[in-house]
């Protein structure tokens, strides 16, 4: 009687650990909410089970959209938002009640279009359980599932043919002796390379005020330049969407650039009237500039929103994002590196392009004004620790606040 409302409570929680500053806490407790999911008897109940995991996990976007939009942005468009992609995500959920089927749905989720949108997923756990395993991990974690396929672990041993009951006990024995070994081999230090670093900014949003502009320009250039002057610097990274890529402002951004030095800068990057692209531009003091990285897909709505066309490449024009759905690993300076930009440090699918890449080290790079007080950034950092994990690679980050 009481094991519906018991996993709606116990389901919600799973959801808000996510937000706790605890790294591994809310991936690891995504396993319980798919434990709990397959308790429930009915479709609905495994439905509303589910939706109460992910609306819990995602109430962040209620004050986050009221934050971005301002003044622009009624309730009802965050509560939309907010409730829509947990009963999105929530659908598939409602046909688990075999162990294979919650694998298939994860899958499901992790890819495009609901993939988009696809925050808290269970996914992420492989990043705590087999640590620099990389895609291995995740068919470790696939195997995981498949071995509760006939409700074994509710079963008696008297109930198992021998034969099986051995298999599945070797299989978890197996399991369990990789995981401890890749978590001991995660103890050791991940050193990012030699004179790599991220810089934090607390400089907001680009005001509309030219001279206002102006300022927060040469602000960030004093913080920058404060904060990497040590002789044997060689990479800064600088948060997301720090500046627009006009010549003017890379020209400024060069010659205040120490010879020697790469800033690895977050700029939007037009492309024709109405588009632009979230990137990572490399900057030297002297030189062209270099677009490495463009986001695989930015904010859909807010940034990503292909069915309205701008004319320009400001806000005012309606400007918006071009996904670039694949974002490669690129060499710097000897160092294969690959870049997770802002919001899609939340999806898992752009998370296994990483994976099947195998970078050396990962830059992360954020520009959270709009989500403090949200839990999103937190969201955000427990997922990227997860994902980081799971490659296996030393990560950089630079946000802005």
């Amino acid at each position: 009687m009481l094991r519906f409302p018991f996993s709606l409570l116990l389901t919600a929680g799973c959801g808000a650990s996510w937000m706790l500053p605890i790294h591994w806490l809310g991936p690891l407790l995504s396993l319980l909410f798919i434990g709990l999911v397959l308790l429930q008897q009915s479709r609905i109940t495994r439905y509303l089970v589910a939706f109460s995991y992910y609306a819990a996990g995602s109430v962040g976007l209620l004050r986050g959209v009221a934050v971005f939009f301002d003044a622009h942005a009624p309730m009802w468009e965050g509560a939309f938002l907010w409730l829509g992609s947990a009963a999105l995500l929530s659908a598939g959920w409602a046909f688990v009640d075999r162990p294979w089927k919650a694998a298939l749905v994860l899958l499901l989720d992790a890819l495009p279009p609901l993939g988009l949108f696809d925050w808290l997923s269970p996914l992420s756990s492989a990043g705590v359980l087999f640590p620099g395993m990389g895609l291995s991990g995740l068919v470790a974690l696939g195997v995981l599932f498949l071995m509760g396929e006939g409700g074994w672990w509710l079963r008696t041993p008297k109930d198992l043919d021998t034969f099986e009951l051995k298999l599945r006990r070797l299989a978890a024995t197996t399991l369990l002796g990789i995981s401890i070994l890749s978590n001991s081999l995660a103890l050791l230090p991940r050193n990012v390379p030699q004179g790599w670093q991220g810089v934090d900014l607390d400089v907001g949003e680009a005001p509309q005020s030219i001279l206002a502009n102006q300022t927060r320009h040469a602000a960030i250039l004093q913080e920058v330049l404060a904060a990497s002057g040590a002789p044997d610097t060689k990479v800064v990274l600088l948060p997301e969407s720090l500046e627009t890529d006009w010549a003017g402002n890379v020209w400024a951004i060069q010659r205040a650039i120490p010879k020697g030095q790469i800033w690895l800068v977050g700029m939007n990057v037009p492309r024709r009237p109405g588009l632009v692209t979230d990137s990572i531009v490399a900057l030297r003091h002297q030189g062209p500039p270099r677009v490495l990285f463009n986001s695989t897909f930015p904010v859909p709505v807010s940034m990503w929103h292909p069915w309205l066309r701008g004319t320009g490449y400001t806000e005012a024009n309606n400007v918006g994002y071009s996904a670039a759905w694949w974002t490669p690993a690129r060499n710097i300076e000897g160092i294969r590196a690959w870049a997770s930009i802002c919001y899609d440090q939340l999806l898992p699918f752009v998370w296994i392009e990483g994976v099947l890449q195998n970078p050396q080290v990962i830059l992360l790079t954020n520009n959270e004004w709009w989500a403090q007080g949200t839990g999103i950034p937190v969201i955000q950092a427990n997922t990227s620790w997860a994902w980081g994990r799971l490659i296996g690679a030393p990560a950089i980050e630079a946000e802005n606040a």
